[in-house]
């Protein structure tokens, strides 16, 4: 309560030396995520009766109530302003038979300004519901307009009609503070896109991580959201920047930086005392490099770089890092092994039936099966393994101390067989959401398999009829992949807890919001693709 008076003070306060503080970039940007997350916690946990705790808790429901009325001042809270008021008349109401209790909270309260206002709790007629103190809350109406228009998206998926609109409200409240988080990121590594979607991702990816962390009432910490957020966007932009640049390489061009990227496993690549890019080239100037192409290796060696100095990856132990390393190199060797298949598909003559409509052009020169393409390249192309060992470094470099995220062979084996169920199901259902974007830029689909072809007509293949059925057999491998990855997440979660008590539960609930969040972005490609188009 007291912090959430303490900001609201600072919020309205007149006073030049106060207001500066305001300003502080902590205080302006990082403040507001704790207030925020503070209040979707505690919409989320309020009891049916309107109380807060255990027993119908008094006191815990009376201070409640005063931190929920400072925080209702505050401006940017106004998007969730009549989900706050109604917890504040529903809590009011539960203590409105409890008169005596909390008039002995306020008697035996240690100042009189806290005295004065659970005085206020005793008269319900009286008690107030809060007005902003903001001069200007119109700045906000955009903004407001912008979380209202999301709300109403997401609260209609299947997988989140079961959950209280006011959970899923202050989810994307808080989603929306980060975004500023991202966009500060956003040119580190890789430069800005020409795409027509303007970075419409930067808008999704904080909400998929908030609300899992909501829904699955975990509420883990901002400092452990942010970490993924920037690995969601990363993932993202590599994605982006090999489909708009790197795609229109030379054989040779692709060969060398085939190479440069081999030499990424290499530990000397990331000594942060060496220039960026310095090492790695030096491998290459022997040969005359394209501009294209020394752009590139230089944007994946301050990649590397930067992912291999992140700070929870830099305390995390070295066999976590030396699989982020491997994985890492794999990422980016699958991203070329998938613009050499999408060559070859628009390479084919059936191909140019596409145009009439035609989105399951059969792959005629696939290197493996479909079930081998999917757990290796399919899965590792949407970064699977590579997300998966960011995670366990960022895990294993501050939840467990800078040891092993998993400590034995058992856990391991266990992670790794759920995380291979993660990524495929993860790929799957991404192309089911870009069906149509992956038949115009001629970008290999897993419909693209021999393995999904319904008709042996191939002029057939692009009917409504035979259309509607890949898709079917495509959700039919999705939903399997991820019971085989939720069922063995429940194993791994058992394990965990019965190993490493309260660490253990609180490692396995991180989990249950990693996993989450990768459901939040399938699920979310059943109805929309948001991956910039560039071509």
């Amino acid at each position: 309560m007291l912090f959430a008076q303490g900001v609201a003070a600072v919020n309205q306060s007149s006073n030049k030396l106060v207001s500066k503080l305001a300003q502080n970039e902590v205080v302006k940007e990082r403040v507001p995520v704790v207030i925020v997350q503070i209040l979707t916690e505690t919409i989320s946990t309020q009891n049916n009766n309107g109380t807060w705790g255990p027993l119908d808790d008094v006191e815990m429901t009376a201070y409640t109530l005063l931190a929920l009325l400072e925080i209702l001042t505050l401006p940017y809270v106004q998007a969730v302003r009549i989900d706050i008021q109604c917890a504040v008349m529903k809590g009011r109401d539960a203590l409105a038979s409890r008169q005596d209790a909390v008039s002995a909270l306020y008697v035996d309260a240690d100042s009189d300004s806290l005295s004065e206002r659970l005085s206020l709790l005793t008269d319900p007629a009286d008690f107030p519901v809060g007005e902003p103190r903001s001069d200007k809350p119109s700045a906000f109406d955009e903004h407001n307009r912008k979380i209202h228009a999301f709300v109403i998206y997401f609260s209609s998926l299947d997988y989140l009609r079961s959950q209280p609109y006011a959970r899923v409200k202050s989810s994307i409240l808080e989603a929306s503070l980060y975004r500023p988080f991202l966009l500060k990121l956003r040119t580190d590594i890789f430069p800005l896109s020409t795409a027509k979607e303007q970075d419409k991702y930067l808008d999704y990816i904080p909400i998929m991580w908030t609300l899992s962390s909501t829904c699955h009432r975990v509420f883990v910490p901002p400092e452990y959201l942010i970490d993924m957020m920037v690995l969601s966007m990363w993932i993202f932009l590599t994605d982006e920047y090999m489909e708009s640049k790197v795609a229109k390489f030379s054989k040779d061009d692709l060969s060398r930086l085939r190479k440069h990227v081999k030499n990424l496993y290499y530990e000397e690549t990331f000594q942060k005392s060496q220039e960026r890019g310095s090492s790695l080239e030096k491998s290459h100037s022997i040969v005359s490099k394209s501009e294209q192409l020394a752009e590139a290796i230089s944007v994946f060696t301050a990649f590397a770089k930067t992912v291999m100095n992140y700070p929870h990856v830099v305390n995390a132990s070295k066999t976590d890092k030396l699989d982020l390393r491997f994985e890492m190199k794999n990422y980016l060797l699958y991203h070329l092994h998938q613009l050499d298949d999408n060559a070859c598909l628009a390479r084919q003559p059936q191909n140019q039936q596409q145009q009439a409509g035609n989105q399951t052009t059969r792959f005629l020169t696939p290197r493996t099966s479909f079930p081998t393409w999917l757990h290796t390249v399919g899965a590792g192309h949407i970064s699977g393994p590579f997300a998966w060992a960011f995670f366990a470094c960022s895990m294993g470099g501050s939840l467990r101390g800078g040891n092993d995220c998993f400590s034995t062979p058992k856990q391991k084996l266990i992670a790794h067989k759920m995380n291979a169920h993660h990524g495929a199901f993860s790929r799957l259902y991404n192309d089911y959401g870009s069906i149509r974007r992956d038949a115009h830029e001629c970008n290999l689909n897993s419909l693209n398999f021999p393995e999904f072809a319904v008709n042996a007509n191939d002029n057939d293949s692009g009917s409504g009829r035979a259309m509607a059925a890949v898709k079917q057999m495509l959700l039919d491998a999705a939903q399997y992949e991820r019971k085989c990855a939720l069922d063995t997440a429940e194993v791994l979660y058992h394990d965990l807890e019965s190993a490493y008590g309260v660490e253990g539960k609180t490692l396995a609930d991180r989990i249950r919001v990693y996993i989450g969040a990768g459901e939040q972005f399938s699920d979310m490609y059943l109805t929309r693709d948001v991956t910039n188009s560039v071509k």
